[in-house]
This record gives C-alpha cells, structure tokens and sequence, in this order.
C-alpha cells in the first residue's frame, strides 16, 4: 500500500487535483513545492487565529473501507463527524446560506456537508455515519453521469471506477438528511468552454435533475471549482445561476458571505488527509491560500477583461 500524503503534500495535492482535470503536480512536483512553501503553513496559524462565526462548508468525494483513490477512509469519517459535532453547529447547506442572506453573524461556527459527484459508496458507507450524527449533507451530482461512473477521472495514477448513484438510488436518500444539488452535465471545468455549453451544464443539469427527482434542485457546485470568467458580471451570474439558491467552488475558505453566494468557499478534504490534517485545514492553518487564490482570481478576471475588450 503507498504512504499517504503528509499534512503538506496533501494540501498541494488537493490544489493539483480541484483546479487540473488531467495533468495536476505528481508527488515529487509537490514535495518540491512544499519545502518551498512549508513556512506558511505554520505563519497562518498566527496571521489567521481562530475565530468564532465561521461558515465552513466541507467537500467530500468517496468514501471507501481502505485507503483508496479520491476517498476518505470510514474510521476517519466517522472521526471527523464526530468532531464536527463537538465543536461547530452542523447545519444544511440550505441553514448556512440562509445565515448569510439573513446578516447571522453570531459566536458560533457553522459547518456544512458537502460530496461532490453522487458515488454510491456514499449511500452504502457515509450515510450510515450521518445518520447516527443526524447530520445532514448535499450531494452535488452531473446529470449527464448518473448511473455511471467517475470517467472524467481516466489516466491519473491510481484510478478506478466509482459508480455514480441512479436516479432510484438517490430517490431512495432520506430527504431530511441529503439535499441533491447539480455539478454539472458532464462534470468539465465550466471555465474552458464556450457560452452556449456552459448555459446546458448550468441550466440543463438542474431541469434534468429536477425532472429524475421530482423535487426542486437549489444548489450547484462548479466542477474542479473551476469558476468561468463571463460570470465575473453579476447581471450574467443572475441569469444563469438565478435559478439556484446558491453555488459552490472549490476556492479556500472558512468564511463566506452574502458577495460569495454564488461562489461559495469550501475545504476540501482529500483522501490524503489525516485527522490532524482535517483539525488543522478548519482551524485556519491553511487560510494563506486564501490569499493566494484571491491574487489568482484577480489576475484572472484583468486577463479576462482585457480579451474582452480586445474583441470588441
């Protein structure tokens, strides 16, 4: 069996893979930019104290009985639920956005729930757990995968098919405890792709979403969080996200606001992660990349702004 990832390489890990659908660093690129940027990790954990009134929204994908590709381990999930529980409020995804747009800024910190892609080793391993916890979680799935599997996943090292859920099996899901949300068409990164594609991966997911359910889909979660730069305006954000309640990405962050509704912040936790690592990425030893994603979405949308103006 191969070693796990440590504290850093997993935090890099988890850059590589949420923002490169195919290519991402493989671990001797990480370890390189670990010893560059180790000194951070420990720096953030002073310039970022902890603090109360935190709206943390956790991502997930599969879950699994050993270690294994794109998978947190059930002993460990079991942990993690456990510890949320002890020292956040576990709320619906639907109860954090709510606080948002209602101006909740109390002492405590919230948490939500988040799996990204529909597995059925959520229903057979992760639901169990939730349900002894009462807690509830969103499940982002592509609709054009359902009854599938993980192909976008193909070539990296370590892969092997996960079965997305069908449409039985997530009718099946306890409503009270899963919420399903739409990731998509096709599970690309939406921020590659012409106009008129993104408005099916966007729109068309949720209507067909809706339709296999028969019951209102109100959240959304970019795939890879890959976030495309025509929704920087916020008339065009309105009108093709308008539908949803909210939408999530996989940028860094323990606290969102009403700005972010449509792009809400999340921690990713990855199959490489130990229980430390999960304590440490909600404690705020990791919110220095932040500011780095925020310097990179800045230089983003000034590159996008000057092609858009170069065409007209």
């Amino acid at each position: 069996m191969k070693r796990a990832l440590n504290l850093n390489e997993g935090v890099y890990a988890e850059m590589a893979l949420s923002r490169e659908p195919k290519s991402g660093m493989n671990k001797s690129e990480i370890k390189r930019v670990t010893r560059i940027l180790k000194p951070l990790s420990s720096l953030s954990s002073t310039i970022y104290p902890k603090r109360t009134g935190q709206r943390i929204i956790l991502s997930y994908h599969g879950i699994a009985k050993r270690p294994d590709f794109n998978c947190t381990v059930i002993d460990l999930f079991r942990d993690q639920i456990a510890w949320l529980k002890e020292n956040c409020a576990v709320v619906p995804l639907h109860s954090l956005v709510s606080s948002l747009a209602d101006g909740d800024k109390g002492n405590k910190n919230l948490a939500s729930i988040t799996f990204d892609d529909g597995y059925l080793n959520f229903a057979e391993l992760a639901l169990p757990v939730l349900e002894k916890h009462n807690v509830h979680a969103t499940v982002f799935i592509p609709s054009g995968k359902i009854n599938g599997y993980n192909d976008w996943d193909e070539g990296r090292g370590e892969f092997h098919k996960m079965t997305i859920m069908s449409y039985d099996q997530l009718r099946a899901l306890p409503s009270s405890l899963v919420e399903i949300g739409s990731h998509g068409l096709s599970h690309r990164s939406l921020d590659r792709i012409a106009t008129g594609e993104l408005v099916e991966e966007v729109v068309q997911s949720r209507v067909e979403l809706e339709q296999g359910l028969g019951r209102p889909v109100r959240f959304f979660a970019f795939p890879y969080g890959g976030y495309p730069p025509v929704l920087y305006s916020e008339g065009k954000r309105k009108r093709l996200l308008g539908a949803y309640t909210a939408a999530c990405t996989s940028r860094w962050g323990r606290f969102n606001s009403t700005k972010d509704i449509y792009a809400l912040r999340r921690i990713g936790i990855w199959h490489g992660d130990s229980f430390t690592d999960f304590t440490d990425k909600l404690s705020g030893r990791y919110d220095w990349l932040v500011a780095k994603e925020t310097i990179g979405k800045f230089v983003k949308r000034i590159r996008s702004e000057r092609n858009g103006a170069s065409k007209e």
